[in-house]
């Protein structure tokens, strides 16, 4: 990696503000960060964006958003920042949000080039549209020609994806965008604190979610090179959570308020070491994981994967089989003398063995679908579907309507899942991409998009020997407000926008569901939310009270874990409580006082029959 040209403002690092962080790869340094460790928001650090972005001459901040941000929406508590949208009206507005960036203040600022994370839990909400990203702070050109950042930005119907972007080209309505998601199943992003980051470097910039690398964008991803402008300018980073836009979609009020937590923002100079490989994996199957971004030279490097799976090799890149695995962490430990070590990780999901559930189509009279429109050639014969493609469509689609598919939040989930057997000896199709895609017919419409379009499930050709079955994993969640329950029609496009006139052999189109494999047990457990609050003891008297929940490693409550946590503010004692069936301790102060309160309460230990993981714990004592 080239040296980065990094603008830092010398008062931070003179005040020695980093000093007590040790950092495992040398190499690699702090350059800018806050931990929100305090209770209010560090002004020196943050400017406070307030209003509905008509001051700025973007009404709707430029994505017809539906809320005013405020300064009251932000706040900072037990080492995070919390940016809550609320039902709430502010002259034209019904909703209030928060939003704050780095632009020109005294002890952070603006950079080029470097490695930039935050450690965020997303909220599920719909309607939400919380983002981490960045700008150019004093472009001589407009938007987009100067370029945007998006480290992160997700949507609440939709918070199973993390997306990541870089926004350039010519001016509005001719700008140009590129980017990629990653998909978390069977647990969302929002489910938990995650980290994510980029590393950018001249002429190149990658996404991380963890450790795990999934994105490479460089000026030979543009459609003209010359609109990579990013080494031009000094970027700002920005938090914020819109409400609806042209993103966001419907808002659900009755999910609000919502919050879009930060434990960190931090800036390096450099990057550090991930790994190149998949986050989600097919049962009974083996994958590549390649370590990416490490430091130094000449370094050894320790592989280790989730139970039951194979390692083999012992280098920069190790294949992993994962026949009879259970879903686990993968991880690798980076040695060498000139930067010492670094470690990556990151959860891969083994997808459950599933049985044939519900037949949609077997090409031989049983069929669970009735067809109402195709633009190809639909041909069945001995049994199969000969499917050719029309080479004058773009988006060639069969569509069928079924009741077969009475609820599909179990194929978000990845608990059921499409498949289809496919006959295949043209080396050309290897990799071409199928679609399958939900909808509810008395929504959509040929020229309405997205709406009523539920979901997107998408598999690729894997090879050109012979018969293959393709098992489909989720692409999109389209539109919010098409139900779970509302599906009636299902679209199958083969090599979506294209024009090719392929021919496609097609047998047993079917939905999976019923795991063949016993269930996972938890490894490990951790502290998923710390509440505090009051409680009357009469008399204008009140009691601290703070809550605690503790779930496994699979989302679950863990009942019966030993918390310690600490009250302090006007109380200043420790407590140890167990929790409950539904994984939660409630602790109470044991005096009580009058007048105004101030309650903080922060865990110190968890104790319990599986390991604690206190990197995935937030409000734990510093």
């Amino acid at each position: 990696m080239k040296k980065p040209s990094i603008k830092t403002t010398t008062a931070v690092l003179a005040a020695g503000l980093f000093s007590a962080t040790s950092y495992a790869n040398t190499c690699q340094t702090l350059v800018w960060s806050d931990e929100f460790n305090g209770t209010t928001l560090d002004l020196n650090n943050w400017e406070v964006q307030t209003g509905d972005g008509c001051a700025e001459g973007i009404c709707g901040w430029g994505n017809n958003e539906l809320q005013s941000y405020q300064a009251d929406n932000l706040t900072v508590a037990n080492g995070t920042l919390s940016i809550t949208a609320k039902k709430q009206r502010v002259q034209s507005k019904s909703y209030t949000s928060g939003r704050l960036r780095t632009a020109g203040m005294p002890t952070s600022g603006e950079w080029t080039n470097g490695r930039f994370e935050a450690k965020i839990k997303l909220p599920d909400a719909a309607g939400m549209w919380p983002a981490f990203w960045m700008l150019p702070t004093n472009p001589d050109v407009g938007w987009p020609m100067s370029g945007e950042i998006d480290i992160m930005e997700s949507t609440g119907q939709a918070s199973m994806f993390a997306h990541g972007t870089i926004h350039y080209g010519e001016a509005w309505p001719n700008n140009s965008f590129t980017g990629a998601h990653v998909l978390s199943q069977p647990q969302k992003w929002s489910d938990n604190f995650h980290v994510y980051a980029v590393e950018w470097e001249p002429n190149e910039i990658r996404w991380y979610v963890d450790g795990m690398l999934y994105s490479t964008k460089t000026p030979s991803d543009l459609a003209n090179p010359s609109w990579w402008t990013y080494e031009n300018y000094q970027y700002h980073i920005l938090l914020n959570m819109a409400v609806g836009g042209s993103w966001g979609g419907t808002v659900d009020d009755s999910a609000l308020p919502a919050t879009m937590e930060v434990d960190y923002v931090r800036v390096y100079n450099l990057g550090e070491a991930a790994i190149d490989g998949p986050n989600i994996v097919a049962p009974n199957s083996t994958h590549t994981f390649t370590v990416v971004g490490a430091q130094g030279t000449n370094s050894s490097y320790t592989w280790n994967a989730p139970a039951g799976a194979t390692i083999s090799g012992n280098g920069e890149s190790v294949n992993i089989d994962f026949t009879g695995a259970t879903s686990g962490e993968v991880s690798v430990t980076v040695t060498n003398a000139s930067c010492g070590t670094d470690v990556a990780s990151f959860n891969v999901f083994v997808e459950p063995e599933l049985a044939v559930e519900t037949v949609l189509d077997n090409f031989d009279g049983n069929s669970a679908v009735t067809y109402t429109y195709f633009d190809g050639n639909f041909d069945v014969s001995g049994g199969v579907l000969n499917y050719t493609r029309n080479s004058a469509t773009q988006w060639d689609v069969i569509a069928a309507s079924t009741s077969a598919i009475s609820n599909a939040a179990p194929l978000l989930a990845g608990d059921k899942a499409f498949a289809m057997d496919l006959f295949n000896t043209d080396a050309a199709l290897v990799g071409k991409q199928i679609l399958v895609q939900l909808e509810n017919s008395a929504t959509a419409t040929s020229d309405n998009y997205p709406v009523g379009r539920h979901s997107k499930y998408e598999a690729f050709i894997d090879h050109a020997n012979g018969w293959q079955t393709l098992r489909f994993r989720l692409a999109d969640r389209i539109d919010g407000d098409t139900g779970d329950t509302n599906v009636d029609t299902l679209v199958i496009l083969i090599d979506p926008n294209t024009f090719n006139g392929d021919l496609y052999t097609i047998d047993n189109f079917v939905i999976l569901g019923g795991s063949s494999q016993p269930p996972a047990e938890a490894t490990s457990v951790y502290v998923s939310l710390v509440t505090t609050g009051t409680q009357s003891a009469g008399k204008g008297q009140k009691f601290g009270t703070a809550a605690v929940t503790v779930l496994d490693d699979l989302g679950q409550p863990y009942a019966n874990a030993s918390v310690t946590g600490n009250f302090s503010g006007t109380w200043n004692e420790a407590q140890t409580v167990s929790t409950d069936a539904n994984g939660v301790v409630n602790f109470v102060t044991s005096t009580s006082q009058g007048g105004g309160v101030t309650v903080n309460f922060c865990v110190s230990d968890v104790t319990a029959g599986l390991t604690f993981d206190s990197a995935a714990s937030t409000g734990l004592c510093q």
